[in-house]
């Protein structure tokens, strides 16, 4: 009898084991997005380069994974969509490219990357609201500051808060996604509008 209980253990083990794998083998791939889609180019010029960075997010998303608002004051954190990067570097990446377009084609890189030590003006983000809501809208607070690098004028800060209707779509989540991506561009357009104005003072 010990011997066949032992034998029905160890063929239960087996089962369950195998149970636990087929579920991993059969989990959805988790899938991966930015912040970056096609804008158009602004015709005027910019007398300038600029450098994007640093960023900073708040802590609740500050994950790879997305966080969505569920309502009720819950959040869900989604293990199977993911940004392509760390979220701060996802959104730098996104603003050096709309705003290269906002500016006629200007030399915009990010803050971390080594070409932009040579820029001549510096553009940092403290993101203060970085929501998505399941079905609704995606909502970006963003406190940007530029400053005139050598120059001894104070900074030139800006506030933008853009909340933007997410679209029907078969993935909800890549239509949040693109929401938040309409937003920033929004912001980005805002912040090369202040760029324009300091470059001419």
């Amino acid at each position: 009898m010990i011997g066949r209980s032992r034998g029905l253990l160890a063929a239960c083990g087996l089962s369950i084991s195998l149970a636990v794998l087929a579920a991993c083998s059969t989990s959805p791939p988790s899938r991966f997005y930015t912040l970056s889609m096609e804008t158009p180019s602004s015709a005027a010029q910019f007398p300038g380069s600029v450098s994007v960075g640093p960023v900073t997010v708040p802590q609740v998303v500050n994950r790879p994974q997305f966080v969505v608002d569920a309502g009720g004051n819950r959040v869900v954190v989604l293990e199977q969509r993911r940004w392509a990067a760390p979220l701060d570097d996802v959104i730098a990446e996104a603003t050096a490219q709309y705003l290269g377009r906002d500016l006629g084609g200007a030399r915009v890189t990010v803050f971390a990357q080594t070409a932009s030590s040579s820029a001549q003006f510096d553009v940092a983000l403290d993101v203060q609201r970085f929501e998505m809501i399941e079905g609704s809208a995606a909502v970006l607070d963003v406190v940007w500051t530029i400053k005139r690098r050598g120059a001894s004028a104070p900074p030139v800060v800006g506030h933008s808060s853009m909340r933007e209707p997410v679209a029907a779509a078969d993935d909800p989540y890549e239509a949040l996604a693109a929401a938040q991506a309409r937003a920033l561009v929004a912001v980005s357009r805002e912040i090369a509008a202040g760029l324009v104005q300091v470059s001419s003072q």
